[in-house]
């Protein structure tokens, strides 16, 4: 298989469980793949602003971000496709029959959370985004919204989208990150929709293209390319979505399999 395109996610994938990677093993693997002309990916729920800042090494790498509504390169810019202001009012009347959440209104620019929200919540986001903001009122944002990160408790996580997708039909997909965290992302809007989008303006086939993850977030992108890649710390039900597993992200399972099984090939 001719490999043109890698795309992986980021936590629990490309990142070790302390948020960084294998900084000089990296790059020597993103000079090979450079020099033999293969895209290398960054596809996350961080949005793309923050993705670039963290690889401003790497300034010809794409970024995709917010789980597949923006599309970013440095040298490029920002693409992004928001909800319309009354979706986003809509969404946020009915996440108010929900005291108990925690919510993070996601923008083009910056991370909204209230004033008022659990403290712990408040530094866990400011840890995940970089570009935070706390707000009296969540419906005054004028920041366009790419989508909505919430938190709850995790015994209520499956509850809780059972009990959204229904009442957002047609406006926003509730899309789970792991017991006690999911995402509201705009309908059709997802990494796979982002990698096509991508493919298409760089000349690049879905089978000549490699996608690592580790969450039904990544599910999309998994199915889209030729050799959806699955981390071994994912989920035992996440492991038999893909084409196969590597190892975990702990073990530079991404970077293992691009040596092993891409570069020596």
């Amino acid at each position: 298989m001719t490999v043109k395109l890698i795309a992986t996610d980021m936590d629990g994938t490309f990142l070790n469980n302390h948020g960084d990677y294998n900084r000089s093993w990296f790059a020597k693997i993103y000079a090979e793949l450079q020099r033999r002309g293969i895209q290398f990916v960054i596809a996350s729920g961080h949005q793309a602003v923050e993705l670039v800042d963290f690889f401003k090494d790497y300034p010809s790498m794409w970024m995709i971000g917010g789980n597949g509504a923006e599309l970013m390169n440095a040298k490029v810019g920002l693409s992004a496709e928001t909800f319309s202001a009354a979706a986003t009012q809509q969404i946020l009347a009915t996440l108010a029959a929900y005291p108990e959440i925690q919510i993070a209104l996601c923008g083009t620019k910056m991370v909204h959370v209230l004033k008022q929200a659990d403290p712990g919540f408040i530094a866990a986001m400011g840890n995940y985004y970089y570009q935070l903001e706390t707000v009296t009122d969540l419906t005054q944002v004028t920041d366009p919204v790419v989508k909505f990160d919430i938190i709850c408790a995790p015994a209520m996580t499956d509850q809780l989208v059972y009990e959204l997708t229904p009442k957002l039909a047609g406006i926003a997909v509730p899309a789970s990150g792991g017991q006690g965290s999911m995402d509201l992302i705009q309908p059709g809007m997802h990494k796979g929709r982002a990698l096509k989008l991508l493919g298409s303006r760089l000349g690049i086939r879905s089978t000549e293209m490699v996608a690592f993850g580790d969450g039904t977030n990544d599910l999309e992108m998994l199915r889209y390319v030729k050799t959806g890649v699955v981390m071994g710390n994912a989920p035992a039900m996440m492991q038999t979505k893909g084409d196969t597993v590597t190892e975990s992200n702990e073990q530079d399972g991404v970077l293992a399999y691009i040596e092993n099984e891409i570069l020596r090939k």
